[in-house]
């Protein structure tokens, strides 16, 4: 299983292509003086632009406004699903003392494990933030642990589709009945999700767009929101 890595989409190669593509286009036009050339070369820059604003601060901009709706104390249990470039670090700075927040890494990435501890050793919030390496299709944690799930970029990444259900289900399984689900991901995966969720019962389901703060490159690659709340009795709708 793969989840996002601290680029969002992919691991950067698609900014550095984006960028690239705009170089070139511009060089073809200095030295054939077509205009095509110049605007291949503008589109790409101002995709690898937008690609960057998404990446380094629209991102953190819709996390920081998603988590200004949700209630946070110190009963709250947060998991994180893909920690990385996702809303770990955010959680962890404004739950008060005696709030916990997990964040799980791909197994393949548990190396990492060690030097994100240091990080919020460093921080001093090492007190509230536990990470841990584990499969989003098999959780190690019981039913009901967590009254708080959130995932940034993460769950499309599970392949094939029946392992993005399963981690669902797994979801659903360790979050507690009347417990908040928050979910960033492209706009493609929220439907699905959107759809899995009605089926297990969730109300208030909400998918949002998020606007050019979640264009990756330009709005043919939106990312929207997904925000849902667990049943207090957790029925199957057929």
């Amino acid at each position: 299983m793969q989840v996002s890595r601290e680029w969002g989409l992919g691991d950067g190669r698609q900014v550095v292509g984006w960028f690239l593509v705009g170089v070139v286009g511009f060089g073809a036009w200095v030295v054939f003086r077509q205009m095509g050339w110049l605007l291949v070369s503008g589109v790409s820059l101002v995709s690898g632009t937008i690609w960057l604003h998404t990446a380094w601060l629209g991102r953190e901009r819709l996390w920081r406004q998603l988590l200004a709706t949700v209630f946070l104390n110190d009963q709250t249990r947060a998991l994180d699903l893909g920690c990385g470039a996702g809303p770990l670090r955010q959680l962890a700075m404004r739950l008060p003392v005696g709030g916990q927040v997990t964040g799980v890494v791909p197994v393949d990435s548990a190396a990492r494990c060690p030097a994100l501890l240091s990080q919020w050793q460093a921080a001093d919030l090492a007190d509230r933030v536990t990470v841990q390496a584990a499969d989003l299709r098999d959780l190690p944690w019981r039913p009901n642990q967590f009254n708080l799930v959130v995932s940034s970029l993460a769950l499309h990444r599970v392949q094939p589709r029946a392992g993005r259900l399963q981690a669902l289900q797994e979801l659903n399984r360790v979050l507690a009945p009347g417990g908040r689900v928050l979910i960033m991901d492209r706009g493609f995966a929220c439907a699905e999700y959107r759809e899995a969720l009605q089926r297990l019962g969730y109300q208030d389901i909400q998918v949002t767009g998020t606007g050019y703060h979640g264009w990756w490159g330009g709005p043919w690659l939106p990312t929207l929101t997904l925000t849902a709340v667990k049943p207090h009795e957790g029925t199957l709708v057929s």
